[in-house]
Protein backbone atom coordinates (compact mmCIF):
# COMPACT_ATOMS: atom_id res chain seq x y z
CA UNK A 1 0.00 0.00 0.00
CA UNK A 2 2.84 2.38 0.87
CA UNK A 3 4.55 1.70 -2.45
CA UNK A 4 1.38 1.91 -4.51
CA UNK A 5 1.87 4.38 -7.31
CA UNK A 6 -0.93 6.36 -8.93
CA UNK A 7 0.55 6.46 -12.42
CA UNK A 8 3.82 6.65 -14.28
CA UNK A 9 4.66 9.21 -16.93
CA UNK A 10 7.88 9.09 -18.94
CA UNK A 11 9.22 12.56 -19.76
CA UNK A 12 12.24 12.13 -21.99
CA UNK A 13 15.10 10.95 -19.79
CA UNK A 14 12.96 11.16 -16.63
CA UNK A 15 9.98 9.34 -15.17
CA UNK A 16 7.38 10.95 -12.95
CA UNK A 17 5.71 8.33 -10.73
CA UNK A 18 4.06 9.61 -7.52
CA UNK A 19 3.04 7.28 -4.70
CA UNK A 20 -0.54 7.22 -3.45
CA UNK A 21 -0.21 8.20 0.23
CA UNK A 22 2.42 10.96 -0.23
CA UNK A 23 0.29 12.38 -3.05
CA UNK A 24 -2.82 12.49 -0.87
CA UNK A 25 -0.91 14.13 1.98
CA UNK A 26 0.66 16.64 -0.40
CA UNK A 27 -2.71 17.54 -1.93
CA UNK A 28 -4.17 18.14 1.53
CA UNK A 29 -1.27 20.39 2.48
CA UNK A 30 -1.44 22.25 -0.82
CA UNK A 31 -5.16 22.84 -0.30
CA UNK A 32 -4.50 24.14 3.21
CA UNK A 33 -1.70 26.48 2.09
CA UNK A 34 -3.76 27.83 -0.80
CA UNK A 35 -6.77 28.40 1.48
CA UNK A 36 -4.62 30.26 4.01
CA UNK A 37 -3.24 32.48 1.26
CA UNK A 38 -6.72 33.25 -0.04
CA UNK A 39 -7.91 33.96 3.51
CA UNK A 40 -5.16 36.53 4.02
CA UNK A 41 -6.00 38.17 0.69
CA UNK A 42 -9.67 38.40 1.70
CA UNK A 43 -8.69 39.99 5.02
CA UNK A 44 -6.51 42.50 3.19
CA UNK A 45 -9.40 43.38 0.87
CA UNK A 46 -11.81 43.73 3.81
CA UNK A 47 -9.44 46.08 5.66
CA UNK A 48 -8.88 48.14 2.53
CA UNK A 49 -12.64 48.52 2.03
CA UNK A 50 -13.11 49.40 5.72
CA UNK A 51 -10.32 51.99 5.52
CA UNK A 52 -11.96 53.58 2.49
CA UNK A 53 -15.34 53.58 4.24
CA UNK A 54 -13.92 55.24 7.35
CA UNK A 55 -12.26 57.95 5.30
CA UNK A 56 -15.25 58.62 3.03
CA UNK A 57 -17.86 58.50 5.80
CA UNK A 58 -15.86 60.71 8.15
CA UNK A 59 -16.10 63.46 5.53
CA UNK A 60 -19.89 63.29 5.37
CA UNK A 61 -22.17 65.74 7.12
CA UNK A 62 -23.53 64.39 10.41
CA UNK A 63 -26.91 62.67 10.02
CA UNK A 64 -29.75 62.66 12.46
CA UNK A 65 -30.32 59.39 14.24
CA UNK A 66 -33.43 58.45 12.27
CA UNK A 67 -31.76 59.23 8.93
CA UNK A 68 -28.92 56.74 9.24
CA UNK A 69 -28.74 54.00 6.57
CA UNK A 70 -30.78 50.92 7.44
CA UNK A 71 -28.18 48.13 6.96
CA UNK A 72 -25.94 47.91 10.03
CA UNK A 73 -22.70 47.66 8.03
CA UNK A 74 -23.51 50.96 6.28
CA UNK A 75 -23.91 52.72 9.63
CA UNK A 76 -20.33 51.96 10.70
CA UNK A 77 -18.30 55.17 11.28
CA UNK A 78 -21.13 57.38 10.03
CA UNK A 79 -21.14 60.80 11.76
CA UNK A 80 -24.34 61.28 13.72
CA UNK A 81 -26.11 64.09 15.55
CA UNK A 82 -28.70 63.42 18.24
CA UNK A 83 -30.74 65.64 20.55
CA UNK A 84 -32.27 64.40 23.78
CA UNK A 85 -31.29 63.64 27.36
CA UNK A 86 -29.24 61.14 29.34
CA UNK A 87 -31.29 58.60 31.26
CA UNK A 88 -30.65 59.39 34.91
CA UNK A 89 -28.46 56.91 36.76
CA UNK A 90 -28.07 54.50 33.84
CA UNK A 91 -24.40 54.24 32.95
CA UNK A 92 -21.98 51.36 32.54
CA UNK A 93 -18.22 51.21 33.07
CA UNK A 94 -16.50 49.23 30.30
CA UNK A 95 -13.58 47.60 32.09
CA UNK A 96 -9.92 47.03 31.15
CA UNK A 97 -9.36 50.23 29.22
CA UNK A 98 -5.80 51.52 29.46
CA UNK A 99 -4.59 55.00 28.61
CA UNK A 100 -1.07 56.25 29.23
CA UNK A 101 -0.30 53.08 31.22
CA UNK A 102 -3.18 53.89 33.57
CA UNK A 103 -6.06 51.46 34.08
CA UNK A 104 -9.55 52.83 33.71
CA UNK A 105 -12.97 52.53 32.15
CA UNK A 106 -14.97 53.78 29.22
CA UNK A 107 -18.15 55.45 30.44
CA UNK A 108 -21.13 54.09 28.51
CA UNK A 109 -24.31 56.03 29.22
CA UNK A 110 -27.87 55.47 28.07
CA UNK A 111 -29.26 58.36 26.03
CA UNK A 112 -32.86 58.93 24.96
CA UNK A 113 -33.45 60.98 21.83
CA UNK A 114 -36.31 63.41 21.31
CA UNK A 115 -38.05 60.75 19.25
CA UNK A 116 -37.89 58.25 22.08
CA UNK A 117 -35.03 56.13 20.72
CA UNK A 118 -32.56 54.79 23.27
CA UNK A 119 -28.90 54.29 22.47
CA UNK A 120 -25.59 53.79 24.21
CA UNK A 121 -23.09 56.66 24.16
CA UNK A 122 -19.39 56.08 24.79
CA UNK A 123 -18.41 59.26 26.59
CA UNK A 124 -14.72 58.44 26.84
CA UNK A 125 -12.12 57.22 29.32
CA UNK A 126 -11.84 57.88 33.05
CA UNK A 127 -9.23 56.55 35.46
CA UNK A 128 -9.93 53.78 37.94
CA UNK A 129 -9.94 54.55 41.66
CA UNK A 130 -7.20 53.27 43.96
CA UNK A 131 -9.45 50.51 45.27
CA UNK A 132 -11.44 48.60 42.70
CA UNK A 133 -14.48 48.31 44.97
CA UNK A 134 -14.76 52.11 44.98
CA UNK A 135 -16.41 53.15 41.74
CA UNK A 136 -15.31 56.42 40.10
CA UNK A 137 -17.62 59.42 40.42
CA UNK A 138 -18.51 61.40 37.30
CA UNK A 139 -21.08 63.99 36.31
CA UNK A 140 -23.85 63.37 33.80
CA UNK A 141 -25.65 66.46 32.46
CA UNK A 142 -29.32 66.99 33.19
CA UNK A 143 -31.79 68.34 30.68
CA UNK A 144 -31.75 68.40 26.89
CA UNK A 145 -28.36 68.30 25.13
CA UNK A 146 -27.20 67.79 21.56
CA UNK A 147 -24.46 65.21 21.02
CA UNK A 148 -22.25 64.64 18.02
CA UNK A 149 -20.17 61.57 17.32
CA UNK A 150 -19.86 58.57 15.05
CA UNK A 151 -21.37 55.10 14.91
CA UNK A 152 -19.45 52.03 16.02
CA UNK A 153 -20.84 48.51 16.19
CA UNK A 154 -19.46 46.77 19.29
CA UNK A 155 -17.82 43.38 19.27
CA UNK A 156 -20.30 41.19 21.11
CA UNK A 157 -18.22 38.00 20.93
CA UNK A 158 -15.41 38.75 23.35
CA UNK A 159 -13.48 35.84 24.85
CA UNK A 160 -14.18 35.50 28.57
CA UNK A 161 -13.55 32.62 30.96
CA UNK A 162 -17.12 32.84 32.24
CA UNK A 163 -20.39 34.50 31.32
CA UNK A 164 -20.66 38.19 32.04
CA UNK A 165 -22.36 39.00 35.34
CA UNK A 166 -24.28 42.22 35.96
CA UNK A 167 -24.31 43.55 39.52
CA UNK A 168 -27.35 45.81 39.47
CA UNK A 169 -27.18 46.66 43.18
CA UNK A 170 -25.02 49.68 42.48
CA UNK A 171 -24.78 51.95 39.45
CA UNK A 172 -22.75 52.52 37.35
CA UNK A 173 -22.43 48.83 36.52
CA UNK A 174 -19.05 47.42 35.51
CA UNK A 175 -19.13 45.39 32.28
CA UNK A 176 -16.44 43.47 30.40
CA UNK A 177 -17.91 43.88 26.92
CA UNK A 178 -20.82 45.59 25.20
CA UNK A 179 -23.49 43.11 24.24
CA UNK A 180 -26.49 45.08 23.04
CA UNK A 181 -28.99 42.24 23.44
CA UNK A 182 -27.90 41.51 27.00
CA UNK A 183 -27.94 45.18 27.97
CA UNK A 184 -31.47 45.49 26.58
CA UNK A 185 -32.54 42.84 29.10
CA UNK A 186 -30.66 44.59 31.92
CA UNK A 187 -32.30 47.94 31.10
CA UNK A 188 -35.64 46.45 30.07
CA UNK A 189 -35.70 48.69 27.02
CA UNK A 190 -34.86 48.59 23.31
CA UNK A 191 -31.51 49.98 22.20
CA UNK A 192 -30.11 51.01 18.87
CA UNK A 193 -27.77 48.24 17.62
CA UNK A 194 -24.65 50.38 17.88
CA UNK A 195 -22.69 52.65 20.19
CA UNK A 196 -22.27 56.36 19.54
CA UNK A 197 -18.63 57.37 20.04
CA UNK A 198 -18.69 60.94 21.32
CA UNK A 199 -16.71 63.56 19.37
CA UNK A 200 -13.87 65.46 21.01
CA UNK A 201 -15.77 68.75 20.98
CA UNK A 202 -19.12 67.33 22.08
CA UNK A 203 -20.51 68.03 25.54
CA UNK A 204 -20.70 65.50 28.41
CA UNK A 205 -17.52 63.67 27.49
CA UNK A 206 -14.27 62.65 29.16
CA UNK A 207 -10.95 61.69 27.58
CA UNK A 208 -11.88 60.80 24.01
CA UNK A 209 -8.52 60.08 22.48
CA UNK A 210 -10.01 57.25 20.44
CA UNK A 211 -7.32 54.80 19.28
CA UNK A 212 -6.61 54.67 15.58
CA UNK A 213 -7.97 51.58 13.89
CA UNK A 214 -5.22 49.23 12.71
CA UNK A 215 -6.09 48.68 9.10
CA UNK A 216 -2.77 47.65 7.59
CA UNK A 217 -3.72 45.56 4.56
CA UNK A 218 -0.06 45.24 3.49
CA UNK A 219 0.60 42.94 6.44
CA UNK A 220 -2.01 40.47 5.22
CA UNK A 221 -0.69 40.64 1.67
CA UNK A 222 2.75 39.77 3.07
CA UNK A 223 1.29 36.77 4.88
CA UNK A 224 -0.49 35.69 1.70
CA UNK A 225 2.80 35.82 -0.24
CA UNK A 226 4.37 33.59 2.42
CA UNK A 227 1.58 31.00 2.22
CA UNK A 228 1.64 30.98 -1.58
CA UNK A 229 5.45 30.72 -1.46
CA UNK A 230 5.17 27.62 0.73
CA UNK A 231 2.56 26.28 -1.71
CA UNK A 232 4.98 26.63 -4.63
CA UNK A 233 7.90 25.21 -2.61
CA UNK A 234 5.90 22.12 -1.58
CA UNK A 235 4.66 21.61 -5.13
CA UNK A 236 8.24 21.82 -6.40
CA UNK A 237 9.50 19.37 -3.79
CA UNK A 238 6.68 16.96 -4.68
CA UNK A 239 7.70 16.90 -8.35
CA UNK A 240 11.43 16.62 -7.57
CA UNK A 241 11.00 13.75 -5.09
CA UNK A 242 8.74 11.78 -7.44
CA UNK A 243 10.81 12.31 -10.60
CA UNK A 244 13.69 9.93 -11.31
CA UNK A 245 16.19 9.70 -14.12
CA UNK A 246 15.70 6.63 -16.27
CA UNK A 247 18.38 4.01 -15.62
CA UNK A 248 18.68 3.06 -19.28
CA UNK A 249 19.56 6.70 -20.12
CA UNK A 250 22.48 6.89 -17.68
Amino acid sequence: MLDLRLFTIRLGSYTFSPKLIPTVVTLLLLTLLYSLGQWQLSRAEAKLILKQNIQSRSELKASELDLLPEPDDEKQFMPVLVKGHFVAGKSFLLDNKVMGQLAGYHVISVFESENGNNLLVNRGWITRTKYRKDLPVFVTPDGVVTLSGFVRTPYEKVFMLEDQQYDLQQWPVIIQSINIKELEKVLNTRLKPFVMMLDQDSVAGFNRNWPAYKLDSDKHIGYAVQWFGLFCALLGIFFIVNTKRNEDDE
